[in-house]
This record gives C-alpha cells, sequence and structure tokens, in this order.
C-alpha cells in the first residue's frame, strides 16, 4: 500500500468526522453530492471521448495498487469483476468509518456508470466495505 493512498483516506476520515462534528451530516452528505457531481462529470467527458462505449472501459477503476481482483467475464455486454481485497476498505475498517469509506469511496462508481452513460447499468451486491467477503461488480449492457 503505497503512503500516499493511506494518508489520502486518513484525511479523508478526519475531514469527515470533523464536518460531521461542527455542522452535522448534511455537510458531509453536501461533500458527497459535490463529489459524485464531479465524477459524473468526468466519466461523461471520458464516455465522449471513447469509440467503444461498452463495459469494458470500466477497467480502469481497478488497480492492482489499491486491489486484489480477478475479472471474471470481459465482453462486449458485460464487464465482472471480484475484488478479494480493498486497501481503501482496510483503512476504513481500521478507523471504524466504513460508513464514510462507503459514502466517499464505494458510491461514487455509480456515478461513474451514470456519468459514461452508454446504456450500461452496475450491479453490485456484495461490498468489502460493508463486511462482505470481496466486492462483485456486474457492468451490463441495459438490454
Amino acid at each position: 500500500m503505497s503512503e500516499l493512498r493511506y494518508y489520502r483516506d486518513f484525511s479523508i476520515i478526519v475531514m469527515s468526522r470533523i464536518l460531521e462534528k461542527e455542522f452535522g451530516e448534511e455537510a458531509l452528505n453536501l461533500l458527497v453530492e459535490w463529489k459524485n457531481k464531479k465524477i459524473e462529470e468526468e466519466w461523461k467527458r471520458r464516455g465522449q471521448e471513447v469509440k467503444d462505449k461498452g463495459p469494458r472501459n470500466f477497467l480502469s477503476l481497478f488497480s492492482k495498487e489499491a486491489h486484489d481482483f480477478e475479472v471474471v467475464r470481459a465482453d462486449e455486454e458485460t464487464l465482472e469483476v471480484v475484488v478479494k481485497k480493498c486497501v481503501h476498505a482496510e483503512i476504513f475498517k481500521k478507523f471504524n468509518a466504513t460508513d464514510i469509506g462507503k459514502k466517499l469511496i464505494c458510491d461514487g462508481d455509480y456515478y461513474v456508470v451514470k456519468g459514461f452513460d452508454h446504456g450500461i447499468e452496475l450491479k453490485r451486491e456484495k461490498l468489502l466495505m460493508l463486511g462482505d467477503d470481496c466486492c462483485h461488480f456486474i457492468f451490463k449492457l441495459k438490454k
């Protein structure tokens, strides 16, 4: 795990807890809303730039530095990825802040798909951040 990633996530935890304590959960929710808007805008831009509009574009969300993952399926219609280890989940769990990790890290995945907007949906029923044994992502073309 890189020191930069560790300190970044730790700083997010501290900042979020301060926001909640000083200004209430509404302040944290405003930050989450702003961050998700930025994610959506970035992926909208990416979606306009790529020729291949399929689910495989989302492979860039997974890095060997942050995730131990396996690509189960990657074809024209579906990208299925199982993440067995996630540095973010480990850090947020260590500091008893998985509620923040889910809001500020994991939930952004849905805004990636929303921004990309090429008839793809994300199904994710398991999440390490919530204590599951893996994160199970299925990006699929809508029929």
